[in-house]
């Protein structure tokens, strides 16, 4: 398969809390090129730390806001594309400060990748 989407899930039990992920990516791909989460999660969160086999992400203190969408946004168009990065079941590290902001708690966050394997 060419292209192809990781879901990575983690409940959110309340307002404020950090969720730390650590996922291995999905090694029927070779790389991960982008990141979205929609905006029913709420607004004001921010990466605390993000990084693909030790390589950061983004900063400290990215707004995620900069890679949520919803859903009249075309599913294709969703994504914060960055430098692809080599997937093959390395580690992606996440960690979220919750806005405390989303309309019900606890919630599931939902982060998907877009993978690919064309060179």
């Amino acid at each position: 398969m060419k292209n192809g989407v990781q879901l990575i899930e983690k409940e959110v039990p309340n307002a404020g809390v950090t969720v730390r992920i650590s996922e291995e990516l999905d090694n029927n791909y070779k790389h991960v090129t982008g990141i979205s989460a929609l905006d029913n999660i709420g607004l004001n969160h921010v990466l605390e730390h993000s990084s693909i086999d030790g390589q950061e992400l983004y900063p400290k203190g990215f707004e995620v806001s900069f890679f949520q969408s919803n859903l009249f946004v075309a599913p294709d168009k969703r994504y914060l594309s960055f430098d692809k990065r080599i997937a093959n079941g390395n580690k992606i590290n996440l960690e979220i400060k919750d806005g405390g902001t989303a309309p019900n708690y606890p919630y599931t966050l939902k982060i998907y990748l877009r993978l690919s394997n064309e060179d």
